[in-house]
C-alpha cells in the first residue's frame, strides 16, 4: 500500500502554465496483510512498516488487538508471518473453536497464496502447532481463487486513496482558509 497513494488529478491556481502532481515519485510503501473467514469476517489487520524497532511505528493509537509490527523493508517475510499467526490467527481460531464448544485441536484451515513466506518450514510448523492446515492457491491463480482477491482488495485500496485525497483536500483547505501558500507536509511522521 502505497503512503501517497496519487491520483489523476491535482490543484493549482487558475492560469499556472506547468502543474506538478505531488506525490507521483513517491515510493513509500508499508504492507498489510489482510484475511477474511468464509463467513465474510474481516479479520484485525497486520500492518507492516519499514524499520527493524517498535520506533518506526506510527504515533497515532491503533485499536489494541491490530498487528501492527515492522520488516527492515516493510515486506512480509518468514518472521513476520511468524507473528502473524501468533497475533491474528491463533486467537482466532482459539475463539471460534471456543464460541462453536469444537475441541481445542479440531483443525481449522487457512488459504494462503503461494508466497514464499507462507511455505516456508518454521510457518508450516507453527500453523501445524496450532492444528491450522494450509491449503495453497496455485501460483498465477489468485486472482481467480484467493477469496480477498476476488472481493475485497480493490475496494479497500480505492477506499485508502479516496481517504488520503479527503485527508490531502482538507489540509489544502486549511491552508486556503488561512490565505497561506498551500504546502502540505507529506513526511512520513505525519502520513503513517
Amino acid at each position: 500500500v502505497k503512503l501517497v497513494p496519487v491520483s489523476n488529478w491535482t490543484m493549482a491556481e487558475t492560469g499556472s502554465k506547468q502543474v506538478e502532481v505531488r506525490g507521483l515519485d513517491d515510493k513509500r510503501e508499508m504492507t498489510v496483510l489482510l484475511t477474511i473467514t468464509m463467513s465474510g469476517r474481516l479479520l484485525v489487520p497486520q500492518l507492516l512498516y519499514a524499520g527493524k524497532t517498535n520506533r518506526c511505528h506510527p504515533k497515532q493509537a491503533f485499536p489494541s488487538e491490530w498487528d501492527v509490527y515492522h520488516s527492515e523493508n516493510h515486506w512480509s517475510n518468514e518472521h513476520t508471518m511468524l507473528h502473524y499467526i501468533e497475533s491474528v490467527l491463533v486467537p482466532y481460531f482459539t475463539a471460534s473453536r471456543e464460541s462453536l464448544k469444537l475441541a481445542k485441536d479440531q483443525p481449522a484451515l487457512a488459504i494462503f497464496d503461494v508466497f514464499a513466506a507462507h511455505r516456508t518450514e518454521k510457518v508450516q510448523d507453527a500453523l501445524q502447532k496450532a492444528n491450522i492446515r494450509a491449503v495453497f492457491v496455485p501460483a498465477s491463480c489468485t486472482g481467480e481463487l484467493q477469496p480477498l482477491d476476488k472481493t475485497f482488495n480493490d475496494p479497500y485500496k480505492r477506499e485508502l486513496k479516496a481517504c488520503f485525497t479527503d485527508w490531502y483536500g482538507c489540509k489544502v483547505k486549511e491552508a486556503l482558509d488561512k490565505e497561506k501558500d498551500v504546502e502540505v507536509n507529506l513526511r512520513t511522521s505525519v502520513i503513517k
